[in-house]
């Protein structure tokens, strides 16, 4: 069962002795949060979050951030591989389901309270997880940059003072597999650890009819040993390493439709079967949904990431003190085909990054019940990526590139050896420090009023290299007929081009919040809120010669927000409403130029967005035993001004659209779950037995609102049933994820140089059988 609260902040967990209380009398278990690094009830503190514990994830066999966000309405995660995956919440974040380095995510990820600017590192499969928390609005007081949609905030099990053997055995359809051991030891009275292991495997759900194999397999391993010193109930010490590899034939899109010959204009353009018969290309399936692909060059991809990190803890009396040191190394390995079907026109088209940061936090927060309650707090943060970007060409690429866009235009008689064999390859190396100071304080008024302020300031330092040049096992200049040798080192120049530069930049932001709280009784609490988010500056490591810049403006976000929540029928429900209202100025984007031979993808402020909406969660205990919840979101997500958006498939004439009024990418206008549990005790056992169902509406998946995007409104239904000793000593439980099997994509494309719509699909029906024990 997966539940939606209001609440704000840094880590949410329940109080066992109140949520024991609560069950003995009916009422709904209390939900405490240190949102402000002091313990409040969560109805009582003025932010949105919705939060899934690690009992809810496991009862619907989700081992992963992706498979849950069915159950968060205003979140949205698209994308296809390890690398490529974008978060939104409200429609903002990072658009368009693909990825690019010097563009920083607006979505903050956080485990343990440590920054993770990758998605990778965190979107894989989840070990000791104790809550996910969805910090919904700008996080930029606390949180800081990048935080200009909201925060996701991961906290994992902490070890224990008691030695304890956990295991646990999952098995389902697809010969998915998931076996987890953890073992708590104690050293002495204040020394404890726990060491992790996790192991998930799965047969692919995608068949490759090239290569004879099933693709989209799992093959993952995740390890952590987590050590916890306490000498005293004043200090606490915790260390925490973790290394985690994903590995399989995954990260590729299936074709998902074929697009038209015809422009709006009239003009007939050179489809796609076209290209395939001038190649001797026999396509495939063009249903995604057949879960077939004929892809012919390598999908292997691995992807290892790993981190040290130490936390420390001090009550020194007025305040407690907090630092949080950690380094992190993340790589993406991948093998990738770069056309995504059986032609051989790009064989492999990569960018291999290998990422590493550092960063330090020291804060100190009040304990609270004071006429003046804050947290303030200084924080560093160093990151770099070493990327290598690639793309070989194949036998095919001569031919599918140089032969005129027109339908009956004569096949190109150039050589294939004109491109065949050639890399465009490029190193690009963006790096970022980043230096902040925060401070936030709560006037407590009386009991039933009381004012928060905040602000944050950011220095940031950002370095950029580039360094392009043509590469590969391919034919001589020397080597063609002397009328063409002109005509093929141009084409060589344009596909592989060369380049060398460097660019730095400096910068500094203001953000902060202001809010106002006021208790109506007991059981009602308001709030008005004001705060302002900041996207750092993003970076263009591309080739100059398109005369873009080099730096992008940081993106800002003025974000507003009334709530209300409340208790209700004497402790049996909670009803929570928020309406938000967001502008947002230098919306940054992945923009492509198709105006250039090859197409480039870069970064731009395309302009202002607007995204304005309700959302509604409740929860409720109707009779003992029975727990409900329902979550819900209409957002109307808007591009206020997008002037010079890339063009549409359709209006591909165009060298640009203007976009201002029409609904952003990404968002969906509704978005609703709802979720049920019944447990029940039987004696000896307690047996449990629960659903929930999802809905989200259509949504279009490109940044330019091409209709050969659009996702369509897909809904889901999952079950879960099991029992367990009243002890949780051990545990049975059966699952099953997309009850109906209903065929979505996660994400669509659309690729105009080779007429086809790409996807990536949704889950299938997943079911299985869990058993777990504790010694």
């Amino acid at each position: 069962m997966a539940f939606t609260i209001a609440l704000p902040a840094l880590a949410a967990t329940a109080d066992d002795a109140a949520a024991d209380t609560a069950e003995a009398s009916g009422d709904i278990s209390e939900i405490t949060v240190t949102a402000r690094y002091r313990t409040e009830s969560a109805q009582e503190v003025p932010i949105a979050i919705s939060s899934i514990s690690s009992r809810q994830l496991e009862a619907q066999g989700a081992t992963s951030l992706k498979q849950i966000v069915q159950q968060l309405p205003s979140l949205n995660i698209q994308g296809f591989s390890g690398r490529n995956q974008t978060i939104t919440i409200r429609g903002l974040g990072t658009n368009a389901g693909g990825t690019n380095d010097g563009l920083e995510q607006g979505v903050g990820l956080y485990v343990d309270g440590v920054y993770r600017p990758r998605t990778g590192s965190v979107i894989t499969d989840l070990i000791d997880i104790e809550s996910i928390q969805l910090l919904r609005g700008p996080q930029g007081t606390l949180f800081g940059k990048n935080t200009v949609a909201g925060a996701i905030d991961i906290k994992t099990r902490e070890p224990e003072f008691e030695t304890q053997a956990r295991a646990e055995l999952s098995y389902g359809n697809y010969n998915q597999l998931r076996g987890y051991f953890s073992y708590n030891g104690v050293v002495s009275d204040d020394l404890a650890f726990r060491v992790s292991y996790l192991r998930t495997q799965r047969d692919g759900l995608i068949y490759n009819t090239t290569q004879h194999k099933d693709w989209d397999n799992l093959n993952n391993h995740a390890a952590r040993f987590d050590l916890l010193y306490k000498p005293t109930d004043a200090f606490k010490l915790r260390v925490i390493a973790d290394y985690s590899i994903q590995k399989g034939d995954v990260g590729f899109t299936s074709i998902a439709g074929v697009l038209p010959t015809t422009l709006a204009n009239g003009t007939q353009v050179r489809g796609f079967y076209r290209r395939a018969a001038d190649v001797g290309y026999v396509p495939g399936t063009v249903n995604a949904f057949d879960r077939k692909t004929d892809i012919d060059s390598s999908q292997y991809d691995e992807m290892p990431s790993w981190g040290l990190q130490a936390r420390a803890d001090w009550d020194v009396g007025p305040v407690n003190l907090t630092s949080i040191t950690a380094y992190r190394n993340w790589k993406w390995v991948p093998n990738y085909d770069g056309d995504q079907f059986g032609a051989n026109i790009i064989t492999n088209s990569v960018v291999a990054t290998k990422q590493q940061q550092f960063s330090q936090e020291l804060r100190a927060a009040s304990k609270g019940e004071q006429a003046i309650d804050y947290t303030a707090g200084l924080y560093f943060f160093w990151q770099e990526a070493d990327d290598d970007t690639i793309n070989l060409y194949g036998s095919d690429a001569t031919t599918w590139l140089t032969t005129a866009n027109t339908p009956t235009a004569a096949v190109s008689t150039l050589p294939a050896s004109v491109f065949d064999g050639l890399v465009s390859y490029a190193h690009v190396v963006p790096a970022t420090y980043s230096y902040a100071a925060y401070g936030q304080a709560t006037w407590n008024i009386s009991p039933s009023l009381r004012l928060t302020g905040g602000l944050r300031y950011t220095y940031e330092h950002k370095t950029g290299l580039y360094d392009a040049y043509a590469t590969g096992d391919y034919a001589p200049l020397s080597s063609f007929a002397p009328e063409i040798q002109a005509r093929v080192a141009a084409l060589r120049a344009a596909y592989a081009p060369a380049g060398s530069y460097t660019a730095s930049k400096n910068t500094n932001n203001i953000s902060g919040t202001a809010i106002a709280a006021y208790d109506l009784s007991d059981d009602v609490h308001t709030y008005a809120s004001y705060s302002r988010g900041y996207k750092s500056p993003g970076i263009n490591l591309v080739r100059q010669s398109l005369g873009v810049d080099i730096f992008v403006k940081p993106e800002k976000v003025d974000n507003y927000e009334l709530g209300i929540k409340t208790r209700l029928l004497g402790g049996k429900a909670e009803f929570n409403l928020a309406l938000f209202w967001a502008d947002v100025s230098n919306y940054q984007a992945n923009f492509v130029n198709y105006a250039v031979t090859p197409a480039v993808g870069y970064i731009s402020n395309v302009g202002k967005v607007r995204s304005r909406g309700v959302e509604v969660d409740a929860r409720a205990q109707p009779f003992d035993g029975l727990t409900v919840g329902i979550a819900g979101t209409y957002n109307d997500a808007e591009y206020r001004s997008y002037k010079n958006a890339p063009s549409q498939f359709l209006y591909s004439n165009l060298s640009s659209m203007d976009l201002s009024g029409r609904r952003a990418s990404g968002a969906s206008r509704y978005a609703a779950t709802g979720n049920f549990e019944y447990t029940r005790s039987l004696g000896a056992v307690d047996t449990y037995a629960g659903g929930d169902i999802s809905y989200r509406s259509g949504f279009y998946a490109a940044v330019n609102l091409d209709p050969f995007s659009y996702v369509r409104a897909y809904a889901l239904v999952g079950l879960h049933a099991g029992v367990r000793a009243p002890d949780d000593r051990w545990e049975a439980s059966v699952w099953v994820r997309n009850l109906f099997n209903k065929d979505y994509f996660n994400t669509l494309s659309v690729s105009a140089s080779n007429g086809i719509v790409q996807g990536a699909l949704g889950e299938p029906r997943m079911y299985g059988l869990t058993l777990k024990g504790r010694l």
